[in-house]
């Protein structure tokens, strides 16, 4: 189980935008990852602050049946409003504001809306505490760090389609110096890995591999209220030709006294995550099944463990550019 002194609950202000420190790689960020399983919806939505810089990122992509819709830019000038006192905003395009135990998070332009309502479905923690997680790489990716999990209700439209979106949804918010360009915080590979099947089970996992080569491990498991800290016993991803993006999953965790845990990921469609100029993390929304429940879960992962730049040359299930594309085949992509 987790020690008492390692259970910290956040104080709502914690939510809002914090004074940067005077680091040029001082940054802040929150994300939103959703699922509505039955209709099969999904997305990963991040808004990023570079303060010091003046300059923010914008990741956008959602997911449903044959089609999907991006809008990441990345080094975006900030406008003045962008950080205001109980929320964030970026590209004149994405808004997240916060409240005690609820958020929401607006976009919109001519191809794409959404307004999602999240409720919180635990106590506001410090995730990296629940982790163990302290030294090096935690002062160096992003001093604090909060996940929560929760139900994501609201409306989503993809080109002239709209959906009622009931499902689920987990977030987090990071803020501090994050130096990518130093080997002991930079990734080479990891994969993120979160969900919940309602207030019975609910986890947060995180493997990664630094350029360093040192292996760090984060997380932690709510079991009917109770809390532990799962270790990653078998992962497996179903990715296909491309060599990024992905089908389906299976992950196995033990966390001690909760139980040991096998979920199986059913991918709903892939978003790409660019983050300067490089292609580095792949997200699926999918439907999680576990001991004969479905829940909603996110799977992030980088395996360009080389840093690869560019455009992939070929991928599947997901488009590189901006706007709106409509998915394809596994047999029906061909090389442009």
């Amino acid at each position: 189980m987790i020690p008492a002194k390692d259970i910290v609950i956040l104080p709502v202000g914690d939510e809002w935008p914090h004074a940067p420190e005077t680091d040029a790689h001082w940054q802040e960020s929150v994300v939103l990852c959703f699922q509505d399983i039955e209709q099969g919806l999904g997305g990963f939505i991040r808004i990023g602050h570079h303060p010091n810089l003046g300059t923010g990122n914008c990741t956008f992509g959602v997911v449903a049946p044959g089609i999907g819709y991006n809008r990441s830019r990345i080094d975006v000038p900030m406008r003045e409003g962008d950080r205001f006192t109980n929320g964030f905003a970026i590209d004149g395009f994405l808004t997240a504001t916060f409240d005690s135990a609820t958020n929401r998070w607006v976009a919109e332009d001519g191809d794409c809306a959404l307004d999602l309502h999240v409720e919180n479905l635990h106590p506001h923690y410090d995730a990296w505490a629940l982790s163990g997680l302290t030294g090096g790489f935690r002062e160096k990716f992003a001093a604090m760090h909060t996940e929560v999990a929760g139900r994501v209700r609201g409306t989503m439209r993809i080109g002239d389609r709209t959906w009622a979106v009931d499902g689920f949804g987990h977030r987090d918010h990071s803020w501090g110096v994050r130096k990518h360009d130093d080997p002991e915080a930079a990734l080479a590979t990891f994969f993120w890995l979160v969900g919940s099947f309602g207030p019975e089970l609910i986890f947060s996992m995180s493997e990664s591999i630094t350029f360093s080569g040192k292996r760090n491990r984060t997380g932690f498991v709510i079991r009917d209220g109770e809390l532990a800290r799962p270790i990653t016993q078998d992962a497996r991803f179903g990715v296909t030709l491309d060599g990024m993006t992905m089908r389906d999953a299976r992950v196995t965790f033990d966390a001690g006294a909760l139980g040991a845990h096998t979920v199986e990921l059913e991918g709903l469609g892939n978003v790409l995550l660019g983050m300067g100029g490089r292609y580095l993390e792949v997200g699926m929304p999918a439907r999680g099944h576990w001991n004969g429940r479905t829940g909603g879960v996110h799977l992030s992962t980088m395996f360009n463990a080389r840093g690869g730049t560019g455009q992939p040359p070929m991928l599947f299930g997901t488009s590189p550019a901006n706007g709106l594309y409509r998915t394809q085949a596994f047999q029906d992509v061909r090389r442009p």
